[in-house]
């Protein structure tokens, strides 16, 4: 009970600390019209996401409505460029699992939270065409306490009883992305959108006891900039 009232205190002071939300903030390296002739482009804000407002497990819809648009700026380009585009991002996770074992009973709880993210330019996912891992967590914990008397004997009057072990078992696997570099390549002349895509994801398991998660976002930025990348040059990763 301890654990769940500290969990929901935590979460309750991040919502507040989130809550106040401030504007973003856009820059752009030349001219009164931004967007007119710059070669980068950049935002820096305060976010304001929840795994309350995000799908529960791990199917996520990219074009539907579970991510949340975190970032978006404009950039005019010229044909056959490219653009750099760098997304950095504050995010934490928060994971709770109790479990209560009895009679050498084997109890499990299980949480797992993640905060997924995506870089779609007027309106297409761009490289690596499928969501990078931000943030992942997955804690799973188990019990068998009270152990079990198995075996008695007596010998010169003394009883000896034989138990089974207790047993304490916590697993945790983490993954983590503080920033990542998507690419665009041999873009059309004209005017383009990027637009930043997150996705907070969380699940939760138990037996006999109580597990919950919840995954949060907070400052965030992404540059922008039209570059012309050497031509010939895989960036496509080698497995």
């Amino acid at each position: 009970m301890t654990n769940k009232k500290l969990l929901n205190g935590t979460a309750v002071a991040i919502a507040i600390l989130l809550i106040l939300v401030g504007a973003g903030i856009g820059l752009a390296t030349e001219g009164e019209n931004p967007n007119s002739s710059a070669k980068a482009t950049a935002q820096i804000a305060e976010l304001d996401v929840f795994s309350a407002c995000a799908t529960q497990g791990d199917e996520v819809d990219w074009h539907g409505t579970g991510p949340v648009d975190i970032l978006e700026q404009t950039i005019k380009t010229a044909n056959g460029k490219d653009l750099f585009i760098d997304v950095s991002l504050l995010s934490g996770l928060y994971t709770e699992t109790n479990v209560k074992s009895k009679g050498g009973q084997k109890d499990t709880s299980g949480a797992a939270a993640g905060v997924l993210l995506a870089v779609f330019v007027d309106g297409e996912m761009v490289y690596p065409y499928y969501p990078v891992v931000f943030n992942a967590r997955i804690q799973e914990l188990s019990a068998t306490l009270q152990g079990i008397i198995t075996d008695m004997e007596e010998v010169d009057g003394v009883w000896t009883f034989t138990t089974e072990f207790e047993e304490i078992g916590l697993w945790i696997a983490t993954m983590s992305t503080n920033s990542f570099n998507f690419i665009v390549p041999d873009l059309e002349s004209g005017m383009h959108t990027v637009t930043v895509k997150a996705a907070c994801v969380s699940a939760a398991w138990s037996q006999n006891g109580n597990a919950g998660a919840m995954a949060a976002i907070g400052l965030g930025s992404v540059t922008i900039e039209e570059v012309r990348m050497i031509q010939g040059e895989d960036a496509v990763p080698e497995y």
